[in-house]
């Protein structure tokens, strides 16, 4: 199952939308990520291509670039001068008090001697929906950061969880039935369902739709309803009452959209 970490407290800032940049800030930030992509440039490179005396040459100049830059601005964008600028919005607290995301973000990070520079943007509306849809745990997005133990990371609501490589296998929908078998709104949704096979075709308690049959009716739907081929409010809805046996509920259980589920009269 995913493990919840707290990378979206560690030095992760988006600017406030409230307050106006700070004078010079758009040149400064500008001025690092170029800096900082040259540098990871030189580093890949270095790790990857032989020895050459240009390269070697090359990476010494940017060292001492790097070097000036940091020391130039430890003091103002590096946490110690961050964390408590109000300027700068720490992006937990935007992604719980400001969904949806409406405008485009840009995410920042710093450390304790690593001033701040863009890791993330959302400049589009395809980025902005991809960002609010992790948000409202409808799919995960990648995270820039890897875990605690080394492991990839995706925001799905306000929180980034870590993954072991096993769930990392999952398809696109795998990792979106994952994260709901996990998430609370998930926990709501089989409560629902719950309720709703009870009154309305009165299957048993132990008899609630198991994860690895949602799993499997969702490869076989490949994510759309399988009345109809949309995607607008999809959910799992048990039709008749389940079979015994190793296909248990396979037979019985939809993907329906909201608008299937209302002519089958399941809620």
């Amino acid at each position: 199952m995913p493990i919840r970490t707290s990378l979206l407290d560690n030095g992760n800032f988006a600017c406030s939308a409230e307050l106006p940049a700070k004078p010079g800030f758009s040149e400064y930030l500008a001025f690092a990520d170029r800096l900082l992509r040259q540098w990871r440039k030189v580093q890949d490179d270095w790790n990857q291509s032989p020895f050459s005396a240009e390269l070697a040459q090359q990476k010494k100049e940017l060292e001492r670039v790097v070097e000036e830059f940091v020391a130039t601005f430890r003091e103002r964008y590096t946490l110690k001068g961050v964390e408590n600028d109000p300027t700068f919005w720490p992006v937990a607290r935007l992604f719980a008090e400001c969904r949806p995301i409406r405008e485009p973000l840009r995410i920042l990070h710093c450390e304790r001697e690593m001033p701040l520079h863009t890791v993330l943007q959302f400049s589009t509306h395809d980025d902005l929906a991809r960002l609010n849809a992790a948000l409202n745990e409808d799919t995960p997005l990648g995270w820039w950061q890897t875990g605690p133990h080394g492991l990839p990371c995706y925001l799905f609501g306000d929180r980034v969880w870590e993954l072991k490589p096993s769930e990392t296998a999952h398809s696109e929908q795998g990792l979106v039935l994952l994260f709901l078998e996990f998430s609370e709104k998930g926990r709501v949704q089989r409560d629902r369902f719950r309720a709703a096979s009870v009154r309305q075709i009165g299957t048993p308690a132990e008899d609630y739709i198991p994860q690895k049959v949602r799993v499997e009716v969702w490869r076989r739907a490949r994510g759309k309803c399988e009345e109809c081929g949309g995607h607008d409010g999809l959910d799992f809805a048990c039709i008749g009452r389940a079979r015994r046996g190793t296909d248990r509920h396979l037979q019985n259980t939809q993907l329906l959209c909201s608008r299937c589920r209302e002519k089958v009269g399941v809620a």
